[in-house]
């Protein structure tokens, strides 16, 4: 018996007495089908449909510093904020493909088909999770949301935490299912809990906040209706902490434990919203609901299932089956989260991944559930999730084709040399700053008079994220640009506006800065390591 054990008896559930190849065959292949369809979908706009965000290069950076056989750092120090799950395989895959001496941007463009493979079998797993509980047509609901929903093709395409630390949430769950439902039995009754386990602590030691997925869930299934009998979850549950235990007996035994302390320590109340330093919670931040207004026609699928979530979650615990009611409690956990997190802390859109992956599966739970509890409400649920699942497609299928990669274009045309080579150049946000800050011509320069302090004559922007208050310079310097300055590179982008290169010409700079136009002594630049050093 081996831990991949799970995995192959879902796909031949509903096949009794039969393994023979065939079978196995004709069951998998579909699972390979969605998997390869999730794959084609994620790699058509991999590159071209999601902007470069300061945090990808960040991680990229953390994991090349894995890859050069240290703990994950960056000039200022070692990373404790976030567990190294992450980079491990990052430095992984940058050591055996050779990607370590890339600049940071091309570094995350190569490693975003990383995430997204990671994706395309997340997608396989919530396809056997669901057929395994519910049976094959909803479980083919699930997956097709799963593919085409644009939040998660947004997360699954970008080189962040959270999609690998899915994929070991969604491994847990199935192996922890299948416990369930094949009922304790003998040869596999310590191998699935303690597998299940395993992959929830490797969940945890990617992203801390996937404990609210993975282990609450667990310990409320101890005691809400015996959905876990108490030896089976003492297994899941110590296998769980073991990954986290030996990642601090290491930080101890290497005398960096008080740096982690002090990183969670922030981490957390930063999280809960005790310091509140980013999201839509921050100070001078668009409100959540001004954001939500303004990208419902991009992810209004996506605010649904936020919302969904914990409704699911309260519909399917009252089930009468344990494997439902085990999913029922991951949706309750992680939906409470969220509004939680929406209303006091710091809801950030990474945050949001986890809660699709637990409202995916608890809807598609839920719609069986409903249909079985109130037959009378079986058509209007099938029109409605039928018409939802449409919805979703057309959004991801949207999202995918749409253009949406500024900082890339601009990549590109520096590198065909049309960037002077005794130009300067201003950078206004921190994913630029972080893109080039190894370029001696671009600098953190905000206004006219830094920029004519520096010698600039250029300065890179983005609209939208600039007036939004989000970038390094103020909202008014977009308007003065555009009437002092000459555009002479664009690109338009939906999520982040306007990717603008602006000449400043020497009268109209010095003219701005004798009137201190522009002028952020609050601003929130300043030096940022961008090489991950010992």
């Amino acid at each position: 018996m081996t831990m991949m054990a799970p995995l192959m008896r879902s796909i031949t559930h509903g096949a009794p007495g039969r393994r023979d190849w065939r079978w196995v065959l004709s069951a998998a292949v579909p699972v390979v089908v969605l998997g390869l369809v999730a794959f084609a979908v994620r790699a058509v706009g991999v590159h071209s449909g999601f902007e470069l965000w300061v945090d990808e290069m960040v991680y990229s950076d953390l994991g090349n510093s894995v890859a050069r056989g240290d703990l994950p750092n960056l000039p200022n120090g070692y990373f404790f904020l976030h567990p190294p799950g992450m980079f491990v395989v990052e430095g992984l895959v940058i050591k055996v493909f050779g990607l370590g001496d890339l600049d940071p941007a091309s570094r995350v463009w190569a490693l975003r088909w990383l995430t997204i493979t990671l994706g395309a079998l997340s997608v396989m797993l919530v396809f056997l999770i669901v057929q395994r509980i519910v049976g094959r047509l909803p479980a083919w609901f699930a997956a097709a949301l799963m593919i085409f929903e644009p939040f998660v093709l947004r997360n699954n395409s970008r080189v962040f935490l959270e999609t690998l630390g899915g994929l070991f949430v969604l491994v847990g769950l199935l192996a922890l299912i299948h416990h369930i439902t094949a009922g304790g039995a003998r040869d596999t009754r310590v191998l699935l809990p303690v597998t299940a386990g395993a992959f929830f602590g490797l969940a945890i030691l990617t992203k801390d906040v996937y404990v609210l997925y993975v282990f609450l869930p667990v310990v409320a299934a101890i005691f809400w209706r015996k959905t876990l009998a108490m030896r089976e979850a003492l297994l899941v549950l110590a296998a769980t902490v073991t990954p986290y235990a030996l990642y601090l007996l290491f930080l101890f035994a290497a005398g960096r434990l008080g740096g982690w302390v002090e990183a969670k320590a922030q981490g957390i109340a930063r999280m809960f919203g005790g310091n509140v330093t980013s999201g839509y919670n921050a100070e001078g931040a668009p409100s959540l609901v001004s954001r939500l207004i303004e990208l419902v026609g991009h992810y209004g699928t996506s605010y649904a299932l936020l919302a969904i979530c914990p409704l699911a979650g309260i519909l399917v615990v009252r089930s009468a089956r344990p494997e439902r009611r085990m999913v029922g409690l991951t949706a309750l956990f992680m939906g409470a989260f969220g509004l939680y997190s929406a209303a006091f802390g710091t809801f950030e859109e990474q945050y949001g991944y986890g809660i699709m992956l637990a409202s995916i599966t608890a809807m598609a739970v839920a719609v069986v559930e409903a249909r079985e509890q109130w037959p009378r409400v079986q058509r209007p649920v099938l029109v409605a999730t039928s018409l939802f699942l449409v919805f979703a497609v057309a959004l991801g299928v949207r999202t995918e084709l749409t253009t949406d990669n500024g900082f890339q274009q601009f990549h590109e045309w520096v590198a065909e040399g049309n960037l002077p080579a005794d130009a300067k150049v201003g950078v206004t946000n921190g994913t630029a700053h972080w893109m080039y800050a190894r370029d001696p011509r671009f600098g953190v320069w905000v206004s006219p008079k830094e920029m004519r302090d520096a010698g600039a004559q250029y300065i890179l922007t983005q609209s939208l994220t600039t007036r939004q208050g989000y970038d390094y310079a103020v909202p008014g310097l977009i308007d003065w640009l555009e009437a002092n300055a000459t555009p002479v590179f664009r690109a338009d982008g939906p999520n982040n506006g306007a990717t603008i290169l602006y000449r400043v010409d020497q009268p109209a700079l010095d003219e701005g800065a004798d009137a201190d136009v522009a002028a952020s002594p609050d601003r929130n630049g300043g030096e940022i390591g961008v090489e991950a050093g010992g």
